[in-house]
């Protein structure tokens, strides 16, 4: 069971420095608004808004009436003037409950941080209009591997097959391999901190061992850091 209370706190102390950081992140933003089809939605629900990467990318490119978005940080002061359509309200997605009906879902990796990241899929499904569109970006089983490889410690990210498997050919679904090179083991931990992407563990380790641990990432890694980003376009029938 993930430790919500963890990830809010981490991605608190990481929202000054997450937007010069987020590299991939803003890559996968992109990606994803250019892959939905259409631009007039009435109503738009944004999951995890966070400092409005997606946020300003979607008020820029579709028609709406009105735009809800909501995120575990409070973190409107960053969307707010970007729309005065925009409704935020903090609030964990795995607890938002709402009457609302959305003609457009959107999501740029933070559903992997659901504890039931299936049964969230499901949900939101509920909360679709008739051809409604859910489109969203999480990461995939090499998410990270090198610092998993290291420290033993990552998300339990869903696979390709077993999306498929569980919403069949009523999906569009692509997969890429990004990696970034560091020039020092030092500047992969300060992305992950930067970007709040340390929100994984709260193990402490003596110095030794982080010592030892970063002689590792650059021995066998050579300083390199994978990420794996899924698109994930569902229609509502």
């Amino acid at each position: 069971m993930l430790d919500k209370n963890l990830i809010q706190k981490k991605f608190e102390k990481s929202i000054s420095t997450y937007n010069s950081n987020a590299i991939v992140q803003k890559h996968m933003a992109i990606k994803l608004i250019n892959l939905i089809k259409g631009k007039n939605f009435k109503n738009i629900l944004e999951i995890g808004s966070y400092t409005g990467i997606l946020t300003k990318l979607a008020i820029e490119k579709f028609n709406f009436e009105k735009y809800f978005a909501i995120d575990i940080i409070n973190s409107n002061e960053y969307i707010k003037n970007l729309s005065d359509k925009i409704i935020f309200k903090q609030t964990d997605i795995e607890k938002y409950c709402t009457q609302e009906k959305f003609d457009l879902i959107i999501s740029n990796a933070s559903l992997q941080w659901c504890s039931d990241f299936f049964g969230t899929i499901e949900k939101l499904k509920n909360f679709l209009n008739k051809d409604g569109i859910l489109a969203i970006t999480i990461f995939g089983r090499e998410n990270l591997k090198e610092i998993k490889d290291v420290f033993n410690i990552g998300l339990l990210y869903p696979t390709i097959e077993e999306i498929k498997n569980k919403f069949g050919n009523n999906i569009h679904i692509e997969e890429e391999i990004k990696t970034l090179d560091f020039k020092t083991e030092k500047n992969i931990l300060e992305h992950l901190k930067y970007t709040g992407v340390n929100a994984i563990s709260n193990k402490t380790l003596s110095i030794t061992e982080i010592k030892n641990k970063l002689k590792l990432l650059n021995e066998i890694h050579n300083n390199n850091l994978t990420y794996h980003p899924i698109y994930i376009i569902l229609k509502s029938i």
